[in-house]
């Protein structure tokens, strides 16, 4: 063939009968015959689309035919022995003994078995190379499902006496992460597992730290003595980002490097093109690279474009060519998507309140579903939240939600649900579901092709159907099906969630054709392949100024350094929203005039707004924090966190907030992302007319108000909170108060191990004699007949299922 295989291909009649694959239609023995002499030629071919274009007629000649002899050959010779083990355990099924699988390769399985798992070659050869460099630097490019998390595990198991940090992007990874890693440690591993900087009780102990890099950089302030043999990045590709949270990454592996040249970084990422872009600015760091290019499952997308009437077509990505399957028109995304959906079905949106509209549009067309196991877990969330909540209705039904909204056990705990509870079919979400999210799913449908702002890379669109038809699903000892290797990703047009803009085709092609090429957008200034342009030179100063002020000598660059105790502390709580140096002696002028510690919470607050809201750099970036330059906005928050130091009940703060509601003047409330229309001086649509909403519609504005508020309060205030800690300038109580929501030594523990304020309250007042305080390393833990005490008690089942995860057992529904 040319040195252009898939366009001479394109170009040649061949499609003709390979249509007949993709629409299913029949096949005549003389066609078979081609089509899998055909696809013996691209096997063998060099170029590896060509390659992987063969592989895919033979495993849709095999689900199409139920002939699976071929597969299973292929399967051989690619090392795919998942599909072999499989192809093999259904076709000896009621055989007399006259099978044609020779036994040696039922004995050759047996090279490829992992604990109770068959995996591939190269997935062998993955953890062969892991092992081969577990004392250097390390890149793996995986896709999803490949076990990138079984090499943290095995890693963290064959170094016992070696300290490990696991860099994880959001602070709901955190508890999943602890408790994979909480399963797999061997039973003598004695290390603690921790996912705070105060966890941490001083000394040469070992241990493991799942961190998000804020959680990272304040343990690097609290402990400077402290560092790490090795550090996981994992979804390393967030590193190319321009983001806040993509420079800090960059900034904590730097001084980690900083600090012990010789620890090993190891980069995980679902997709990255060159693993040079992820070298850092002042590091020496050179991983050894390991690239997976083998792909067991082969796509199906199928586009349907509601918006005028469309009948569905298949695009496939080899040919570059659309196909009309069958001549039904749908004009109804819910009638389409409750036709084609499967056992356990996402359907993905961009924006979560899209997602709260085509919950209302959605449910209605589905039956409630009869299930002891779904009232379980109504009743938990109603309790927990409130019962007009719309996940609880949409449980009854079958389908689940989930977007970044949502409080975190929440999340934690209708995945598990989802997964466990074969009646619910759907699960709704956004991009939460990119980073680590792992649930099982047969078909993907997606009704905004966006992230963000813009439209989904090619990179992060692979990712997000990367988590349908996962391995452990597929593969499934008790329900393994092949069917499955070819996803089935559908794209649908509509004029409520989409746009009229929007060219569903014209997407398609940009980002699943599959000899397009594809590039790492490196924009993070810290980068060593980031080109630094004027637009740029601000962010790489500030950049710079940090790392030398947090730790001096690490960039070799003439930097300007903080020359007041206020200016420091900036620095060390990464208070990035203010130009540090212009303004410190300003800052701490203001500070100087408080000639008591700050003993309230509204005077915490009046004390951010007076010496650091003035100073905010321009961009409405920063409009979240300077709405704190209003009175009425300081009263809000110092409210909000007096209900966290009285232990408020979700419950109880939603009830709050829907009274607050039905007591002010105004019917025109504040409710960010999810507002409908801008106020005067304003372009964000941020605000809704509070008396137009039903009571549902009134408590999930209501739980989402108050999950964003206190990730408001966590991500961005408490580091004002620590900052004044370290000058002295708060009261030690109101301090703990603010950041704990007690001063109960033993609750403040149990906090510091990743235990939700209301578990842990509820652990020391009714449950002490199940939590095992060891006073020697201050470190706690909690006694396994905690569970069926709970279960005794009637506690909410959420409760439990947290519980649960602080002791790696799987939640039983």
């Amino acid at each position: 063939m040319s040195k252009a295989p898939l366009r001479t291909l394109r170009n040649s009649e061949f499609f003709s009968l390979y249509k007949t694959l993709l629409t299913q239609g029949e096949l005549s023995v003389s066609q078979a015959e081609t089509l899998l002499t055909a696809a013996v030629v691209f096997l063998n071919h060099e170029n590896r689309h060509i390659n992987a274009l063969g592989y895919r007629i033979v495993v849709m000649y095999a689900n199409m035919t139920g002939d699976y002899i071929p597969l299973y050959d292929v399967a051989i010779g690619k090392g795919f022995m998942p599909i072999v083990n499989n192809i093999q355990e259904t076709l000896m099924e009621g055989d007399d003994g006259g099978h044609f699988f020779p036994e040696y390769f039922s004995s050759l399985l047996n090279l490829y078995k992992v604990d109770d798992a068959v995996f591939t070659e190269t997935q062998l050869d993955l953890g062969n190379f892991f092992n081969e460099h577990k004392q250097d630097d390390v890149t793996v490019t995986a896709p999803t499902s490949y076990g990138k998390s079984e090499l943290i595990s095995g890693f963290c198991n064959q170094n016992p006496q070696s300290k490990i940090c696991v860099l994880v992007p959001t602070k709901a990874l955190l508890a999943q992460t602890k408790q994979r890693l909480l399963k797999k440690l061997s039973v003598d591993d004695n290390r603690a597992i921790i996912t705070h900087a105060e966890m941490f009780q001083g000394g040469d102990q070992k241990f493991i730290a799942v961190l998000t890099q804020e959680r990272l950089l304040r343990f690097f302030i609290k402990h400077p003595q402290v560092d790490f043999d090795v550090i996981f990045v994992d979804e390393a590709h967030n590193l190319l980002g321009q983001d806040p949270r993509a420079l800090l990454l960059a900034k904590v592996i730097i001084l980690q490097k900083q600090r012990n040249p010789d620890a090993r970084v190891k980069y995980l990422t679902p997709f990255l093109v060159d693993e040079k872009n992820l070298q850092l600015r002042y590091t020496e760091i050179e991983p050894a690279d390991y690239k997976v290019g083998e792909s067991l499952k082969t796509e199906r997308y199928y586009i349907v474009d509601c918006r005028e009437g469309d009948a569905v077509h298949l695009y496939d990505q080899y040919f570059d060519k659309f196909v009309k399957c069958g001549e039904d028109i749908f004009h109804d995304e819910l009638k389409f998507i409750s036709h084609f959906s499967s056992s356990k079905n996402i359907i993905f949106f961009n924006l979560p309140k899209k997602i709260e509209k085509f919950l209302r549009s959605f449910l209605p067309i589905n039956k409630d579903i009869e299930s002891d196991r779904i009232d379980r877990v109504c009743k938990s969330i109603s309790d927990f939240l409130h019962s007009d909540y719309l996940l609880v209705e949409g449980l009854r039904k079958g389908v689940l939600y989930h977007h970044g909204s949502v409080p975190d056990i929440v999340k934690l705990y209708i995945e598990r649900a989802y997964t466990e509870i074969p009646e619910i079919k759907h699960i709704v979400c956004n991009s939460t579901l990119l980073e680590g999210v792992n649930i099982p799913a047969e078909k993907m449908f997606i009704l905004e092709n966006k992230k963000g702002p813009s439209n989904l890379t090619k990179s992060q669109f692979r990712n997000l159907v990367g988590r349908v038809c996962r391995f452990s699903e597929i593969f499934d000892q008790d329900a393994a099906n092949m069917k499955m290797l070819e996803p089935e990703i559908y794209l649908i047009g509509t004029s409520e969630y989409l746009g009229s803009q929007a060219n569903l085709r014209k997407f398609i092609k940009t980002v699943a054709q599959v000899d397009l090429k594809i590039q790492d957008e490196v924009e993070n200034v810290l980068l060593e392949e980031s080109v630094i342009e004027q637009d740029d030179e601000d962010r790489k100063r500030e950049a710079d100024e940090f790392l030398e002020n947090v730790l001096p000598g690490t960039t070799g660059l003439e930097v300007s350094h903080a020359t007041t105790p206020a200016g420091r502390a900036c620095f060390l709580n990464n208070i990035s929203e203010v130009d540090v140096l212009i303004h410190e002696s300003q800052i701490q002028e203001k500070l100087e005039v408080l000639d008591a510690r700050l003993e309230t919470s509204n005077e915490v607050l009046a004390m951010i707004a007076d010496a650091f809201i003035p100073f905010l750099k321009d961009g409405s970036a920063f409009d979240i924090l300077r709405r704190l330059k209003e009175k009425n906005a300081q009263t809000f928050y110092a409210m909000l966190i007096d209900w966290k130091i009285r232990g408020a009940s979700y419950a109880e703060m939603i009830q709050n907030f829907l009274r607050y509601w039905e007591e002010i003047d105004s019917d025109e409330v504040f409710v960010g992302k999810w507002g409908e229309f801008a106020r005067e001086g304003s372009f964000r649509p941020s605000w809704v007319n509070i008396s137009e909403k039903s009571h549902s519609e009134q408590v999930i504005l209501a739980i989402v108000r108050i999950k964003e508020e206190q990730d408001f309060v966590d991500n961005h205030l408490l580091k004002y909170v620590e900052l004044f800690n370290d000058l002295e300038m708060v009261d030690a109580d109101l301090y703990l108060k603010i950041k704990y929501g007690t001063t109960n030594n033993a609750k403040i523990r149990l906090m510091n191990l990743g235990v939700n304020s209301s578990l842990a309250g509820k652990l020391i007042d009714d449950y002490v004699d199940f939590v095992n305080i060891q006073p020697d390393n201050g470190s706690i833990d909690l006694l396994p007949e905690l569970i069926d005490r709970m279960r005794e008690n009637g506690e909410n089942e959420i409760l439990i299922f947290e519980a649960g995860l602080h002791l790696g057992l799987t939640h039983s529904f």
